[in-house]
């Protein structure tokens, strides 16, 4: 194993406040010690209370020291839940009886004792003496809190094993200047989340998927716990890998923020085509920037995103995947029903005894946590939620009561919102109406006065609200010198979403005051099936919303994709009917260009012959506009499902045909042109990516045809010699780095000790 270089740090003596790790983190904590710092290979390595062994193994061992130990090996590890204790000879009356019982059958020649105590001079003499004085110890070692707080200062891999140290100690002692400001950008919306953040195997198969890939898409339901992985790589990346680490909000981002002077860049992109539901401007952004994100991985880049389950699953049908397709092989699926049991009862104790509850509460439920672990409704966000008092006001604390608060996540936390002050509702409507973020300090404008005295508050309450529910229902964020205040947790603003829908008051109040914009990733105007929309406005408020959507529209050039978007996805037929109504113009000014996949016009065409509304004319000279465009960029987007339906079958098959004669033999002076209109600014891998995806889509659809695929191979061959031959004069990109991926061992346990004993403590 490679020497551990110390990490930059702006001082030596941070220790971690490992006391709040419980026994059985303590004791993951102390295999990755010994197996990682100390260089151990370990053949047999598990958890065990059986005899005073936490860990053994047998063998040869040889430490980093170039010492060689052989033989049997115990480790015991000794934890306290209380801080700054130390541990005297006599606490250690039971593991010196053990020692003696397990010298006695072979199973200690070596013995190592770590432990959370403080260990002074005097203390660690005579545990020495002791220990040594058994007969058949060859070798003893003990270590207490102030040397392992050393070995996680000096070793940047061994917090990545174990993130959770991250939010125990005080970064700004582990890492220089630059990287602690980021890192406190990163972990600002997480608040103490991460000192809770529990090494599952989502977390081990993104790192997996991160050395292999350099990619990770994490996928998976509300509440799932996505964004916490994320951030538990983000900042061990940065602590490693010494990245620049950015958290940024959508393709444009990345375009702004990638650097190719800067390899080493590490992008983390939460809720990537949208936060609740769908959004479909940012989803086709991605498709014009995923040459960009293959160019920056093969620089060295790291780049994760998440994504709710069902939002991915639309997001697809507007996804040019061939352009990227790590987005399809290196994907992470968090299952909560997959959480074993071992994680799911150490993700609830983390947040029982590190949360906000008495510990008069903590002592009532430690009976039925084991049940609530293996409910299997059970979410890191109900956890969270059990932590904290806001949430537990009128929890009846049983197998009943709790079995409710994990089964009807959704329904108690609408309660908890509906029994609110109404200073407290107000925030949650400012917040909500701000699309989740709000600029602090708190600057309330007009509209925004308007709701909250509606909603019965004053702007003084607000602000008192906004600071008495941060930690259980908002949380501030930086991003970059800016400071904002957010929900939580997502499954809050779904909550007061499913409210204001419910609400015809607080229905006007959110559409008449919440920008346009929002509206517009936030709404349909009837019910078109979006999964996770939050207001479905009904017909008798379209007039109203009318008037703001054209508005928007006639203000400046830019604004005519948002609403055609919005009329495309969003909206059933007796609104557009009502807006092409107010609007005659507006179908004959619809245009088509390249590329199909991203023209918002194309979308309304394609939405408007869906609903039977689309005039003949404007169909015959969208298809004459398409017909162009297939040979002359070319572009392929024609086949897309929903736009072949705009053909008929007769006219679909013309277009195939003349796609065969006029641009197929003539592919050779096709990507000769290109090459000409080639700038040095571009990566020749992102520059043809187009070109090349869209010979692809032609390959599949003339599968049948032996002449065709020739022309196309023939094609698809120039264009990788033409992309090397303009890379060769391109400077030399340096390595991509290292990215560790070993599992700590000792994940396992033989429910010999409920994890649960000290959660009170």
């Amino acid at each position: 194993m490679a020497p551990f270089e110390p990490a930059k740090a702006q001082a030596s003596e941070v220790n971690y406040e490992l006391h709040t790790l419980g026994w059985k983190a303590f004791q993951q904590l102390c295999v990755s010690v010994v197996s990682e710092v100390w260089g151990q290979t370990v053949q047999g390595f598990f958890e065990s209370h059986d005899g005073g062994r936490d860990g053994a193994f047998y063998g040869r061992w040889t430490t980093q020291a170039s010492e060689c130990l052989q033989g049997s090996f115990t480790v015991q590890c000794k934890f306290t839940s209380q801080p700054a204790t130390t541990i005297k000879l006599s606490d250690l009356s039971d593991e010196l009886a053990k020692a003696e019982r397990l010298v006695a059958r072979g199973l200690a020649d070596n013995y190592i004792l770590l432990t959370n105590s403080r260990l002074t001079g005097a203390s660690d003499e005579r545990i020495r003496e002791a220990f040594a004085a058994i007969p058949g110890i060859k070798h003893f070692a003990v270590y207490g809190s102030e040397r392992i707080s050393q070995l996680i200062r000096e070793s940047p891999r061994l917090r990545m094993l174990v993130p959770r140290v991250y939010g125990l100690g005080d970064l700004g002692q582990i890492l220089d200047e630059r990287a602690y400001a980021q890192a406190q950008e990163i972990l600002s919306a997480l608040g103490d989340d991460l000192a809770k953040f529990v090494i599952t195997d989502a977390y081990q198969r993104s790192a997996k998927a991160l050395v292999e890939h350099g990619f990770v898409l994490l996928l998976g339901e509300p509440a799932c716990g996505k964004s916490t992985i994320a951030a538990a790589l983000a900042v061990a990346a940065l602590d490693e890998w010494s990245c620049s680490t950015l958290k940024i909000r959508d393709a444009d981002d990345f375009v702004r923020h990638s650097n190719p002077r800067e390899p080493k860049q590490f992008f983390w992109v939460d809720d990537a085509f949208g936060a609740t539901q769908l959004d479909w401007s940012s989803t086709v952004n991605w498709n014009g920037v995923f040459p960009h994100v293959h160019a920056a991985i093969r620089r060295g880049a790291r780049v994760v995103l998440t994504s709710r389950d069902y939002i991915y699953r639309s997001a697809r049908n507007h996804l040019k995947e061939s352009a990227f397709p790590l987005i399809h092989e290196s994907q992470v699926v968090i299952d909560v029903e997959q959480l074993t049991k071992e994680e799911r009862e150490q993700i609830l104790y983390n947040h029982i005894r590190l949360g906000t509850q008495p510990s008069q509460f903590k002592t009532r439920v430690k009976p039925f946590l084991e049940g609530v672990a293996s409910h299997h409704r059970f979410t890191p966000e109900i956890a969270r939620r059990l932590g904290s008092p806001l949430f537990t006001k009128n929890l009846e604390v049983g197998t009943r009561g709790l079995g409710e608060f994990v089964a009807q996540p959704m329904e108690l936390l609408q309660e908890i919102i509906r029994t609110l002050d109404a200073g407290s509702r107000s925030a949650l409507a400012i917040v909500f109406m701000r699309g989740g973020m709000l600029p602090s300090p708190l600057e309330i404008k007009r509209e925004e006065e308007n709701a909250v005295t509606l909603l019965g508050g004053s702007q003084a309450d607000v602000r008192n609200a906004l600071s008495a529910l941060e930690g259980s229902l908002f949380c501030k964020v930086r991003q970059g010198a800016a400071h904002f205040i957010k929900f939580k947790h997502p499954t809050i603003r779904d909550a007061f979403a499913s409210l204001v829908a419910e609400d015809r008051e607080l229905l006007d109040v959110y559409l008449t005051g919440t920008p346009i914009e929002k509206l517009f990733s936030e709404v349909s105007c009837g019910d078109v099936e979006i999964e996770g929309v939050k207001v479905i406005v009904p017909p008798d408020r379209y007039e109203a919303l009318l008037t703001r959507i054209e508005g928007f529209y006639s203000e400046k050039r830019a604004n005519e994709d948002r609403v055609n978007s919005f009329l495309a996805y969003r909206c059933d037929k007796e609104f557009i009917e009502l807006y092409i109504c107010r609007n005659p113009g507006f179908v004959s000014n619809l245009w088509v260009g390249s590329y199909l996949y991203a023209i918002s016009d194309m979308d309304v065409l394609v939405r408007l012959n869906q609903f039977g509304l689309l005039p003949e004319a404007k169909r015959l000279s969208t298809i004459s506009e398409i017909r162009d465009l297939a040979i002359d960029t070319p572009d392929s987007g024609f086949l897309r499902e929903e736009i072949r339906q705009i053909f008929t079958k007769s006219e679909i098959d013309e277009l195939l045909s003349y796609v065969k004669e006029a641009l197929l033999p003539n592919l050779e002076e096709n990507i000769y042109n290109w090459r000409l209109n080639y700038y040095r600014d571009y990566d020749p891998d992102e520059y043809f990516s187009d070109l090349k995806s869209t010979l692809k889509d032609y390959r599949e659809v003339f599968t049948d045809d032996i002449h065709a695929i020739c022309y196309i191979d023939l094609a698809l061959d120039r264009i990788d010699e033409v992309v090397e031959e303009l890379r060769s004069e391109m400077p030399v990109e340096p390595d991509s780095g290292e990215f560790l991926d070993r599992r700590p061992h000792g994940n396992e346990s033989d429910g010999s000790r409920s994890i649960f004993e000290d959660v009170d403590e």
